[in-house]
């Protein structure tokens, strides 16, 4: 059974691969409000759904919503299917249903063929998810009946076909299932497709695998595996290998089984596929326990609990995400409608107004004073059409910045609060060593603390007033050696409790073009972090050297426990949402997104080496001031 799941999971993400997702962002920043954002908006919504779904909603509940507005009836359809498909894989089935069902009637409202079988297919896979499978084969049947008509898409007949014969194996029709198999592999490779013929044939490996056929099992799955090497999509050979390894497995061919899933472990975690990793675990444990190897048996098996634990809680921290934009998208939506039908109620009344002025003036004959009426019955609607249009805009623009302004308010603030839970410590360090002198010092580093708090909270307040949605960039030129000497004032107070050194290298002549507060927070960040993971007595260096051409080069460097190879590959990860790291360098990971996230809407990137006992070097590439801006920078410094 768990071989079936394994190539059912592959299925699914066959059609997740859509544009470029970072092309079609860079689009959606022009795109005006019209079908054509529609269009975008569904297709980032398809090419994230499969394997960041939590990501995907946000586009494809905004693509639907300007779709009602537009009355784009086409781009509503699939957006809607768009949308619950990430439902489906939030596992929100009612609702993922509640969406295609409404897809549905547009495909019958537009007579699309292709809408018909995609709604009727995407209904079906979520009650065959439920094990439903009555309900889930009458969906499929009444897709097959559309299968074939003008119109349909070769990848919806695709899925249909490859989703009924896992079906029919589920439920142990095997002819049936092998008949719609081959028919998918038939139809892909007419078309070319080699990553689907690769697919389909896994699919009728892991069949003959469930029919103990190993022989025929193996020969399909080695052919799988050789049709995807060439390829760049190494996502799918990953789950081919580990089927591959479980056949030799069964055969007792251990060698080269053991050799497919290494290979298939270190495919999945250079893709983040931890789903993939989390089989590869199990397989390892059973090729272990198969050699008598049973200590190592058990460290796979322990790594595969642990993994399996960290996916459920992911689970079901995107299936609440997804409820909480479900929900907010609602309100929206009911604050839009509102909006409308104030609008529509100041219409009628214009209209009601306009006739009855007309009226009048027709008994009186006063054609001046009708035409004076029109003109202002239009200047009101005009009116009411601009406020309902800049009350959306603000909506979404609210919507969008909210989660990222509570996370840099709260990051922001993390070093000043702990400048003050320092000087607790320097208190007790103080009284340990009745130092006199360093417990009067103690009021100074309060007032500063407070004053540098202060500062921070005015910076954060007057930022977060001035932005609209988008954070604000303001380039201009900055003084790397200031920026080095606000950042040590910052931390005086936990540098001198922890017995830390910090050290600057940053010549005067070193300028900067780039935005003061998205620069001091990655400083800040940064030095937080290694101020936290550097023990008593060690050392922190701030260094700034030019780089290439233009730029600018920055080092943050500490002499602390360093991070595991497996940590700094989790942190090179760009998850919004990513599980929180475990061992000594704990945490969500979320200060250094705002770091990454400054320093390339500066043009500049940020990259991390470290290795364990040895400390922790962050290197950050920013761009230099220009020749004639360095002058007047120069100047204004002086």
């Amino acid at each position: 059974m768990r071989c079936l799941f394994l190539v059912a999971l592959l299925l699914s993400s066959l059609w997740g691969q859509a544009a470029s997702v970072p092309a079609l962002q860079r689009q959606l920043r022009t795109q005006p409000a019209d079908t054509g954002r529609v269009r975008l908006l569904n297709e980032l919504c398809y090419a994230l759904h499969d394997n960041e779904p939590t990501l995907a909603l946000p586009y494809g509940e905004r693509g639907v919503i300007l779709a009602r507005q537009l009355s784009d009836r086409p781009g509503l359809m699939r957006g809607l299917l768009a949308l619950a498909s990430c439902y489906a894989n939030l596992a929100d089935g009612p609702h993922a249903l509640e969406l295609q069902q409404e897809a549905l009637l547009l495909a019958r409202q537009l007579r699309s063929n292709d809408g018909l079988v995609r709604s009727f297919t995407g209904m079906g896979s979520v009650y065959h998810e439920r094990n439903d499978t009555a309900a889930a084969l009458r969906n499929y049947r009444r897709a097959l009946r559309y299968a074939y008509d003008p119109g349909v898409q070769v990848s919806s007949q695709l899925m249909l076909f490859g989703n009924l014969g896992n079906l029919y194996f589920t439920m142990r029709y095997r002819s049936r299932g092998m008949l719609f198999t081959r028919r998918a592999l038939a139809l892909a490779r007419r078309n070319g497709d080699r990553a689907g013929e690769s697919l389909y044939l896994a699919n009728m490996g892991t069949y003959y695998l469930q029919m103990e056929r190993l022989g025929t099992a193996e020969g399909l799955l080695r052919k799988a595996v050789s049709l995807l090497e060439p390829l760049p999509n190494q996502r799918f050979e990953a789950g081919h290998l580990e089927l591959l390894a479980t056949v030799l497995l069964l055969n007792d061919e251990l060698e080269e089984a053991d050799e497919l899933t290494h290979r298939a472990l270190v495919l999945a975690r250079r893709l983040g596929y931890q789903e993939r990793v989390l089989d590869a675990y199990s397989l390892l444990a059973d090729i272990s326990a198969a050699r008598s190897q049973y200590d190592q048996a058990y460290e796979w098996q322990r790594r595969f609990r642990s993994l399996n634990d960290s996916l459920n809680s992911r689970s079901r921290l995107q299936t609440l995400m997804a409820l909480q934009t479900r929900y907010e998208t609602a309100d929206k939506e009911r604050l839009i409608q509102q909006l409308t039908d104030r609008e529509n109620v100041m219409q009628q009344r214009n209209r009601a107004q306009v006739g009855a002025i007309v009226a009048l003036l027709l008994g009186l004959g006063g054609a001046g004073l009708l035409y004076t009426k029109l003109r202002r019955s239009r200047a009101a609607l005009s009116a009411n059409n601009q406020a309902l249009e800049q009350t959306s805009a603000e909506l979404r623009q609210v919507a969008a910045s909210k989660d990222r302004l509570y996370a840099i308010v709260a990051h922001d603030l993390r070093g000043p609060v702990t400048s003050f839970a320092s000087v607790t410590e320097l208190i007790d360090f103080y009284l340990r060593q009745g130092d006199e002198a360093g417990l009067r010092r103690l009021p100074e580093l309060v007032r500063q603390s407070a004053q540098q708090l202060n500062h921070l909270l005015d910076n954060l307040l007057n930022w977060a007033v001035n932005q609209t949605g988008e954070l604000a960039f303001r380039p201009r030129v900055l003084a790397v050696a200031e920026l080095f000497e606000d950042t040590r004032r910052l931390y005086s107070n936990a540098l001198e409790a922890k017995q830390i050194t910090l050290h600057l290298e940053a010549g005067p002549e070193l300028l900067l073009w780039a935005d003061a507060h998205m620069t001091q927070t990655i400083l800040r960040n940064l030095v937080g972090n290694s101020l936290k993971f550097t023990p008593s007595g060690g050392q922190i260096r701030l260094v700034a050297t030019p780089g290439p051409p233009g730029q600018m080069a920055l080092r943050v460097e500490d002499t602390g426990s360093g991070i595991s190879p497996e940590q700094l590959a989790a942190l090179h990860r760009s998850e919004a949402l990513a599980p929180p790291l475990q061992g000594p360098r704990s945490g969500t990971g979320l200060g250094l997104l705002l770091c990454r996230a400054f320093a390339s809407r500066q043009a500049g990137s940020l990259r991390i080496e470290s290795t364990p006992g040895q400390g922790t070097t962050v290197h950050i590439m920013l761009p230099a001031a220009p020749a004639e801006e360095q002058a007047k920078g120069s100047g204004a410094g002086k």
